[in-house]
């Protein structure tokens, strides 16, 4: 009998470390709050809809929640599509299209009576070292350049994606996606890189690289296209892409003086000070005034 009642605490001790361990890791991985860039209040990582409720971020979600009217027709014939769906939303509080697309699509989703297990929160990072980066990395493999990202799974595969802003609107275009139809979100230019990146090593890459220019000449939509992705690049320590994407932007826009003072920010971070200088003094005859241009002339003298 002495045994069993010693065997019997010892299970019972052993199920209140693993409860007590469950609270705090649930605590610790959920809703994690920082500061952001401007010192503002900032969630990172695995989110829940009920914190972005709170204060002080439901200002602005209870109210674009609120706000928005569901396109109820559109809605009612994708309902069905949506019941065995997976979704992911990647955003950054810090994000003003984040704070005004995002409670949109809880909106739709919830009038579709898609459950909160159907969908994973994640809030990223607005720090340079960690830029549109969450603390436990949800984000690699993902392809997140702009927030929001809205991305539809079906059986674990994903089908289609809303990139920033919808197309036409949420309801049309996740009906799009999930009715199987040829759907294709903002940044054109973007998409079609991350697939060359995919399918082709950096040697073949910059052995056609001609065609490469070419090809993105005619999808891309400006000039801070490219720039956030190579940044999104270069914070995640694919130096080779984002080299490659930062060349592709100078030479498609050479009257821009930031597309510049990014490639020289580039060649500093991978240490080739001579076209750091160069980029930097590209930047002053576009733009003589440009004070960091300046400064980081100075400093790499």
């Amino acid at each position: 009998m002495k045994s069993i009642s010693l065997y019997i605490l010892f299970i019972i001790f052993i199920a209140a470390i693993c409860s007590c361990h469950s609270k705090l890791y649930s605590r610790t991985s959920l809703n994690k709050e920082s500061t952001d860039a401007n010192g503002k209040p900032m969630l990172l990582g695995r989110c829940t809809k009920e914190r972005l409720e709170q204060d002080p971020f439901n200002v602005w979600f209870t109210k674009n929640y609120n706000d928005y009217t569901v396109d109820s027709t559109t809605a009612d014939e994708m309902k069905l599509n949506l019941q065995h769906k997976h979704f992911m939303i990647f955003m950054g509080t810090w994000c003003g299209d984040s704070r005004r697309e995002v409670p949109r699509m809880f909106k739709i989703l919830d009038y579709c009576g898609v459950k909160s297990s159907q969908i994973e929160l994640i809030m990223l990072n607005d720090f340079d070292s960690v830029y549109k980066q969450s603390p436990n990395h949800e984000e690699r493999g993902m392809n997140i350049h702009r927030v929001p990202d809205l991305i539809v799974f079906d059986n674990k595969k994903e089908i289609g994606r809303i990139i920033e802003s919808p197309i036409v609107s949420l309801e049309k275009d996740l009906t799009k996606i999930t009715n199987g139809n040829e759907y294709t979100p903002n940044y054109k230019a973007v998409s079609f890189l991350i697939g060359e990146f995919k399918q082709k090593n950096i040697s073949d890459i910059e052995n056609n690289y001609p065609d490469l220019l070419s090809k993105v000449k005619l999808l891309t939509s400006g000039a801070s296209e490219l720039n956030t992705y190579g940044y999104v690049l270069m914070s995640a320590s694919e130096m080779q892409k984002a080299g490659i994407v930062f060349k592709l932007n100078a030479q498609l826009y050479p009257d821009n003086a930031n597309v510049f003072d990014s490639f020289a920010e580039y060649y500093f971070k991978t240490g080739n000070k001579l076209l750091a200088k160069e980029n930097y003094q590209k930047v002053l005859q576009i733009d003589p005034g440009n004070k960091n241009a300046t400064k980081m002339i100075e400093q790499l003298q």
